[in-house]
């Protein structure tokens, strides 16, 4: 038998991205998630997954979903594994700042139990390697080329575990804070469903990182041609336009059963605000905490 085909780069950046609905006393809510490893003191990982705090406001249950593998590591294309967590709100941890739109849900159990039921499943998990330093983030041009992976309206291709990618352009330097906020403005179509997106940009060179797992033994290393592209942010809101004329700030999750045509006439204005990935390496602290304290 001959071995999985290898993924290319974007390709492989899709699996870690998730698909999250949330059930709510108002109905169902979808948003857009992603796995990110952080680093442990031992050099061990804890996978957890990231999203938008308004994504899970409210949420009395949350679902999500991965690609399946065969014996052989090929990726199933019709069939997907399904999770469903009770109380799903109260178990992500929000960040310290409540003026900072992220949570982080801890996936390692979930996904060790899954395991031991002999459920094979890809993932791609994102690392601090995925981010950019300081330095290089300064270098970017007010001006970059960006994708975004996630599930606008609540569509994707649930066929083949894959959400769906638009592209678009840093509408302010990403090293700048926006009006003194950690954010940055994109041009990009940030449709309702897409709070919590990974925001993409290619780096300039590769950084290498060495082999690594997590507590629960579930990580390998990151696909070298990952390391590539550069995870510049995460899509927290969008720019609209109120009756009065005046800009108003949105959050963008939204329900998978909405009225679309509504909300495409919604989201003319092009314009989204993105969180600095800095907010999310304040997590790094919280998690090595938690993680001695499970011990």
């Amino acid at each position: 038998m001959s071995p999985p085909p290898q993924l290319n780069l974007i390709d492989e950046l899709v699996f870690s991205v998730v698909r999250i609905e949330c059930e709510t006393p108002q109905g169902v809510r979808c948003g857009t998630g992603f796995f990110f490893a952080f680093l442990l003191e031992d050099g061990k990982r804890s996978p957890c997954l990231v999203t938008s705090r308004h994504v899970v406001e409210g949420a009395t249950h949350g679902r999500f979903y991965l690609a399946l593998k065969d014996e052989e590591g090929r990726i199933l294309r019709n069939q997907d594994l399904e999770f469903k967590v009770p109380h799903f709100e109260e178990r992500c941890h929000p960040h310290p700042d409540p003026s900072v739109d992220l949570v982080v849900f801890f996936v390692g159990a979930i996904l060790q139990t899954m395991k031991n039921q002999g459920h094979k499943f890809h993932i791609t998990y994102l690392s601090r390697s995925s981010l950019m330093e300081e330095d290089e983030i300064a270098s970017l041009s007010i001006l970059e080329n960006i994708v975004l992976a996630g599930y606008p309206i609540g569509l994707w291709d649930r066929r083949h575990s894959q959400p769906v990618l638009r592209r678009g352009i840093t509408a302010t330097h990403p090293a700048l804070p926006y009006n003194g906020a950690p954010e940055f403005l994109i041009d990009a179509p940030c449709a309702a469903g897409l709070g919590g997106a990974p925001i993409f940009v290619r780096r300039g060179q590769p950084v290498e990182e060495p082999a690594a797992t997590s507590s629960l033994g579930l990580l390998g290393p990151v696909p070298t041609h990952s390391r590539r592209m550069a995870l510049l942010g995460i899509l927290c809101a969008g720019q609209h336009w109120a009756v009065d004329g005046m800009p108003i700030r949105e959050n963008i999750a939204t329900s998978p059963h909405a009225d679309h045509a509504a909300l495409a006439r919604q989201n003319q204005v092009q314009l989204g605000y993105a969180l600095n990935t800095s907010k999310l390496l304040d997590f790094e602290l919280i998690v090595r905490a938690m993680v001695r304290g499970s011990r």
